[in-house]
């Protein structure tokens, strides 16, 4: 055994837990009901403690199939739950004067804290039920909304110069981004979990078996996108974060935050720690091999799964063909064929070549071999095995990976040089606060095409709100005469457009 299991598989873990004895027991039926009204006792707050006839009684009224339930078979089930370290009890000696009293003391029963968080447990099992995820990816949205809201807060602040308001924003949006990024992995593993067992409608009509087929791949297509645009926008934002030291500044705000706020008096080192740990979590969610991808590979896969058996219906419907009446009807071809002509058979429906013994490699193993019998009705005989060779036959020797260091540092310099410039960009333009796009002035192509897709977004928004790279939002305006017409001039030519404004309703910090 392995050091590492050792350490898994100890005396714990081979312990049989008698505290579920209950859940499986012969009396379950009568068991569960019992211990789901001491847990209900004890959440609502009044005493938990309860006598053997008020459970009888309990049964009787609430149970369908126990109206004649006794309180001495009460107390006898009591005793083996208390013996199954679900129930506890004690004597109730409050009016006993002697010893002999003392003894016949009547018990009362109490849950235990581990079958409480046992049937905790059971109750959220019983409420997810329900739930059979989604892939929604407005969620997406979320979590990305939230990551440029923290790239915002983090933008010139120091873990030491920050104020209570900004800790307060910085762990909202902290929040926001850990919930949705667990929420996408709960929702859409268990959507796609419970799409391997859906039921799906019938083939028989075909109309409603391909629009539910064609809904379902555009539901998955929908997501697949989503994910894959998502993953592309934050692994960018996340190695700026590195390259920066965002990452670290965001980590040492937080640990300050819960330290300040939450009055959290763990060491310094272990608030970091954990954070550290948790910001791994979120960045590897986006990294290469991350749980994004490999949602995104499982939703493509069923995008493709399903173009295929749409195709095959359709196909099958349209041809008149029945797989599964062809399959059934070769069997009988196979049923009423010689093993001659069933190898033939075989070679032209399957593309199987008449089964042959190859024997040659060793034909001194087996020199008792017949000529005519097939092989498969001789005897058999021993083979030798050899070890076989792995590895690579033509490796020569070790050759050490090229330092790549600098150049991702030139394209990481190359990169925020470019953000720089399309900030100073948007600060030019956007110089008077307000822009009017007719009369406006571009100094290259390149420049119209940033702000015909600054255009184009706005429209696109529900808000007609649009975030910048830089943090900062823009709003479009619709013109007040709609027939108005806006001349955008380039030096490669105008561009004619509706007369819309853009307004920078928040500027970056």
């Amino acid at each position: 055994m392995h050091r590492t299991e050792r350490l898994i598989v100890d005396d714990l873990l081979m312990r049989k837990v008698e505290e579920v004895s209950y859940l499986v027991a012969e009396n379950a039926a009568l068991y569960r009901p019992i211990v789901r009204f001491f847990h209900q006792r004890y959440e609502s707050g009044e005493t938990g403690w309860l006598w053997p006839g008020e459970v009888a009684a309990f049964v009787r009224s609430s149970h369908p199939h126990h109206d004649s339930y006794t309180d001495e078979a009460c107390e006898a089930h009591l005793r083996q739950l208390e013996s199954w370290r679900v129930l506890v009890s004690e004597h109730d000696v409050n009016q006993a004067r002697t010893i002999e009293e003392f003894v016949r003391a009547a018990r009362r029963y109490q849950i235990s804290e581990s079958a409480r968080m046992i049937e905790e447990m059971l109750i959220r099992l019983t409420g997810q039920q329900g739930s059979r995820g989604s892939l929604d990816t407005t969620r997406l949205h979320r979590l990305r909304e939230a990551l440029l809201e923290l790239d915002r807060l983090l933008a010139g602040v120091s873990p030491e110069d920050a104020t209570t308001d900004t800790l307060r924003a910085l762990e909202g949006a902290w929040n926001a981004a850990e919930d949705a990024r667990r929420e996408i992995r709960e929702q859409a593993g268990r959507y796609l979990r419970e799409l391997d067992h859906d039921r799906m409608p019938s083939a028989a009509d075909l109309v409603v078996f391909l629009q539910y087929k064609r809904m379902l791949r555009d539901y998955l297509d929908e997501f697949a996108l989503g994910l894959k645009d998502f993953v592309e926008r934050t692994r960018d934002l996340f190695e700026d974060w590195a390259a920066a030291g965002t990452d670290a500044r965001l980590v040492a705000l937080l640990a300050r935050n819960e330290r300040e706020r939450k009055g959290d008096l763990r060491p310094d080192e272990e608030l970091l720690a954990a954070f550290e740990g948790q910001l791994r979590a979120l960045r590897g969610f986006s990294a290469r091999g991350g749980d994004a991808e490999i949602l995104h590979g499982k939703t493509t896969a069923r995008v493709r799964a399903l173009v295929e058996q749409i195709e095959r219906v359709v196909t099958e419907r349209r041809n008149a063909l029945n797989r599964g009446r062809d399959l059934r009807l070769l069997a009988r071809a196979f049923q009423r064929c010689t093993p001659d002509e069933a190898h033939r058979l075989a070679s032209r429906a399957f593309g199987w070549g008449t089964p042959r013994h190859t024997r040659d490699y060793s034909s001194s193993a087996a020199p008792e071999l017949l000529e005519d019998a097939s092989v498969w009705h001789q005897p058999p005989w021993d083979v030798e095995l050899h070890p076989r060779v792995r590895g690579n036959p033509s490796f020569r020797a070790v050759t050490a990976l090229r330092d790549a260091s600098a150049e991702r540092a030139e394209l990481r310099a190359r990169m925020q040089e470019e953000r720089r410039e399309e900030a100073r960009f948007w600060d030019d333009l956007f110089g008077a606060g307000e822009l009017a796009l007719d009369g406006l002035v571009l100094r290259s192509a390149g420049d119209r095409s940033r702000v015909v897709r600054l255009v184009r977004d706005c429209l696109r928004s529900p808000d007609r709100h649009v975030r910048l790279t830089d943090g900062s939002r823009v709003q479009i305006l619709p013109p007040s005469d709609p027939a108005a017409v806006a001349e955008v001039a380039a030096p490669d030519g105008y561009l004619y457009l509706r007369a819309f404004r853009l307004r920078r309703t928040e500027v970056a910090r």
